[in-house]
């Protein structure tokens, strides 16, 4: 069966379609990322082993969303060119692979759980009371993944279809939710670090549950069924769109281990002052993120439809809102970081530690606009494996190599200089790879539809 209606994606004034897409993915995600930082502030008030102890869990959290944001960007992009080119099965394909590979997704975060957290932490560092709560904030984030994977996934199916509204309304739900739970579980309830994970994932599973309600009863261009034996095309096609996507983020995850290892050799207070930092500026990492996320379903749409000139536009406004969200976070995390490590009940010594790094993990956020949303584009032409490169020229060509070297200079800032020599060479990588897959792919969609444009008008005809 074929779909017949023009999605708005194809129709709509490109800078007012991307805005109408993005405000509402940005506010919930901005919603959602405002709840991790709350986290951190209930759970700093634990002490600051608490703090590192998040900290050090903090690369399993990113894995697990690593899982479910590659599945989500696998169909998102598979069911978006579906849409472009008029395939109902293509699209209802994809979401029931996404769907099958949610629920693999939620066993291995749980066999994860059991096996793999207390002997990583005890590699990470000898602290009895930072590996017990490290592996009790793990323990009940990692056995109810399902929450994560299956929210990612049910919210971009809605931002597939241009529903980012609904998608806006989950979102929101998980983080009012979170909110309310936070501080009742933690301290009202006794419960410590083990409140704050499991505030945190019933908020996931209350979005999930909403956003596949609202799939449901809203998005009709998606016929969703769940099965066991999904089609082997389409479990295989999400799993290579998105696999890149998967292993970047994870590999940013180990990344994170890494640093953490050469902060750990200063102190585990340099450990607890990056996760204050890295929250706050992980904030402005999330909303552009969101961004991108809008843009993509956008230029992949347009691009299973040929109309090169819509994706030109998606491409500049994509560039020039990027890099204004952007500006917004480096005034704020360059100007005030003291106000933020003080909202984390920052020790003193936390306060000197933190000022330089939140000033040197957001002086060069301009230029990570310039590279996340090349990424985008490049996977939305669904070339998603070249798309790994420029996380890996950030993270382990510079970053990590850097990070190490620097430390044997025996001054922890210099440790954060790091992150803005990466950034700067992740963001020329990026826009040189979008610039190839400009030329290869767009002009060439360009290029085809001017040919059929003419070979329909009358003056051709005659």
């Amino acid at each position: 069966m074929e779909t017949t209606a023009e999605n708005k994606m194809g129709t709509a004034p490109v800078w007012s379609l991307l805005l109408t897409m993005a405000l509402p993915v940005i506010l919930s995600t901005a919603a959602q990322s405002l709840y991790n930082i709350v986290d951190g502030i209930f759970v700093s008030m634990l002490g600051e082993d608490a703090m590192a102890a998040i900290t050090f869990a903090l690369p399993y959290t990113k894995i697990l969303i690593a899982l479910g944001t590659g599945i989500a960007v696998g169909m998102n992009t598979m069911l978006s060119h579906g849409l472009g080119e008029k395939s109902q099965k293509q699209v209802d394909d994809a979401a029931a692979a996404a769907i099958f590979l949610s629920v693999v997704g939620g066993l291995l975060s749980l066999l994860a759980a059991f096996m793999l957290v207390r002997p990583y932490l005890s590699a990470q560092t000898d602290s009895p009371a930072i590996i017990e709560g490290g592996t009790a904030y793990l323990m009940v984030y990692l056995g109810l993944g399902i929450g994560t994977v299956g929210q990612l996934v049910f919210e971009r199916m809605l931002i597939s279809t241009g529903k980012t509204v609904y998608s806006m309304i989950s979102q929101a739900t998980g983080a009012i939710l979170n909110l309310i739970l936070d501080p009742l579980l933690i301290f009202t309830a006794g419960m410590g670090i083990t409140g704050a994970a499991l505030a945190t994932v019933i908020g996931q599973i209350a979005a999930m549950f909403v956003a596949m309600s609202l799939n449901f009863a809203k998005n009709k261009e998606v016929h969703i069924r769940f099965s066991l034996t999904p089609p082997a095309y389409a479990v295989k096609r999400v799993l290579l769109l998105g696999l890149p996507s998967t292993l970047l983020l994870s590999l940013d995850g180990i990344m994170i281990v890494n640093f953490n290892a050469v902060l750990n050799k200063f102190s585990s207070t340099a450990v607890a002052t990056f996760g204050v930092c890295a929250r706050v500026t992980g904030f402005f990492y999330a909303v552009v993120n969101a961004l991108c996320s809008a843009a993509a379903p956008i230029i992949a749409y347009n691009h299973g439809a040929k109309k090169g000139g819509r994706i030109n536009q998606a491409i500049k406004f994509g560039y020039l809102y990027a890099m204004g969200l952007m500006a917004i976070g480096l005034v704020l995390c360059a100007g005030f970081p003291e106000m933020f490590l003080r909202m984390f009940n920052a020790t003193d010594e936390m306060v000197a530690i933190g000022i330089w790094g939140m000033r040197a993990l957001s002086c060069c956020y301009l230029l990570v606009a310039v590279r996340n949303m090349s990424t985008a584009i490049i996977q939305s032409l669904g070339h998603s494996f070249t798309s790994m490169a420029v996380d890996l020229s950030r993270n382990y060509a510079v970053l990590i190599p850097m990070a190490w070297l620097l430390s044997l200079t025996g001054k922890l800032n210099a440790v954060w200089l790091s992150v803005p020599v990466a950034d700067t060479v992740s963001a020329v990588v990026g826009f040189i790879l979008m610039l190839h897959f400009y030329r290869k792919d767009i002009k060439i969609a360009i290029e085809e539809r001017t040919d059929q444009d003419v070979s329909i008008s009358p003056v051709s005809q005659n």
